[in-house]
C-alpha cells in the first residue's frame, strides 16, 4: 500500500449504470477491486426503486456516497428540480455513510439541506466546473463558501493545461486534512487524481473498468496496481 507523507491513498469508486438490477452486482464488484468506498450514481438510472437500492448497498450502506445529479453539474437526471430533492431525501433515509449535495443547492435552500442533515448522513458539498480551472484566489472562495455546509468539500475542475494541476492541488494548504477533495478533471488532470490522497484529500475517485462517470476518470482496478507498486 501506498504510504507517502504518512497516508494510505483511498479510493473511492464512482458507479454509474442504467439497469437498476445489475446495481448490486457493480457494487459488489467495486469492492472486490480494493475500493474504500463506492459513490451510487442515482441519476444514471433509467428506473429508481428504493427497495433495490437498498438491497443493493445493505452490505456496505456504511461505506457507500449517494447522489443524484443534474445535468449542470455533469449528471443525467432526467426529471425536476423539486423530484430530484425529494429523491435526495428519501435517498438520505438509507443512512449512507454520506450524501453528495451541490454547492448551489445548498446555498439556495437551507431547509431541504438541514433535512438532509437530520438523516444522520454526512455531508459532500460539491462544486463542478466542466470549463475550465478557475484561478486560486477564486477557488479558495469556493472553498470558503462550501466549508460551513458539510463535513467535505468537493470541488473538481476541468484540467486544460497541466499548471491547472498545481492550481488545485495548492487549495490544500486552505484546508484540514480529510476535509477536502480537490482534482481536476480531463486527460491534462489525471495527475492530480492520482496525488490528492497523498496530499489532504480522504480519497479520490475512479471508475469500474470501461465505465467512466467522469472525463478521463482511472479505472479502479488500474489505480489500485499503481498505489500498491508505489
Amino acid at each position: 500500500m501506498l504510504k507517502l507523507l504518512g497516508r494510505r491513498a483511498k479510493i473511492c469508486t464512482s458507479v454509474g449504470v442504467r439497469n437498476i438490477e445489475v446495481l448490486g452486482e457493480k457494487v459488489e464488484e467495486a469492492f472486490s477491486l480494493s475500493s474504500d468506498l463506492v459513490e451510487l450514481r442515482i441519476d444514471y438510472l433509467d428506473r429508481i426503486d428504493f427497495p433495490t437500492i437498498r438491497e443493493a448497498i445493505k452490505e456496505h450502506v456504511g461505506r457507500c456516497i449517494l447522489t443524484c445529479r443534474t445535468r449542470e453539474e455533469g449528471g443525467e437526471f432526467k426529471g425536476g428540480e423539486d423530484e430530484r430533492q425529494k429523491l435526495l431525501q428519501n435517498l438520505s433515509k438509507l443512512r449512507p455513510a454520506y450524501m453528495d449535495v451541490e454547492l448551489s443547492l445548498a446555498q439556495s435552500n437551507p431547509r431541504f439541506l438541514s433535512s438532509i442533515k437530520s438523516s444522520g448522513a454526512s455531508l459532500i458539498v460539491s462544486y463542478h466546473n466542466f470549463k475550465n480551472t478557475p484561478s486560486l484566489q477564486s477557488l479558495k472562495s469556493t472553498l470558503d463558501e462550501a466549508k460551513p455546509f458539510g463535513e467535505i468539500v468537493k470541488i473538481v475542475t476541468m484540467a486544460k493545461v497541466f499548471l491547472d494541476n498545481i492550481t488545485i492541488l495548492k487549495l490544500y494548504k486552505s484546508s484540514k486534512p480529510d476535509k477536502l477533495v480537490a482534482f481536476c478533471m480531463g486527460e491534462k488532470g489525471q495527475i492530480s487524481r492520482i496525488l490528492c490522497p497523498i496530499i489532504g484529500s480522504p480519497f479520490t475517485y475512479a471508475s469500474l473498468p470501461d465505465s467512466p462517470t467522469a472525463p478521463a476518470q482511472i479505472n479502479t482496478k488500474e489505480l489500485r496496481v499503481f498505489y500498491d507498486l508505489l
